[in-house]
């Protein structure tokens, strides 16, 4: 199932979007305990992954190609998630991975 949600979505390097989070609706699919003890991305909104169908659809606000990166703790879920947004309409999704790989490439 993971390997195939990862075949589906594409992941995009945290180093390439550095300075260009604007351009884009992040999404962190931990659960808020997560996200309290180490933080998030600066404008990213927290929707825990078993709640993006109720959350987010394009037809509620969020045009079909708003641009979108998930990330979570390491990435698996975001995979995941990322096949959840496209079965719910979403056209650019993206992965961005695992928290802990954007705190890298944001030091950098």
């Amino acid at each position: 199932m993971l390997q195939e949600a990862r075949s589906k979505v594409d992941d995009i390097d945290p180093f390439s979007i550095i300075g260009k989070e604007g351009q884009y609706t992040i999404i962190d699919v931990r659960e808020p305990n997560e996200v309290q003890e180490s933080g998030m991305i600066s404008g990213a909104h927290n929707i825990p992954r078993g709640l993006l169908e109720f959350q987010l659809k394009p037809s509620e606000g969020f045009p079909a190609d708003t641009p979108i990166l998930v990330y979570c703790a390491v990435g698996a879920r975001a995979a995941l998630a990322g096949v959840t947004l496209k079965e719910l309409g979403f056209t650019d999704v993206k992965n961005l991975g695992g928290f802990k790989d954007w705190q890298d490439a944001s030091k950098q």
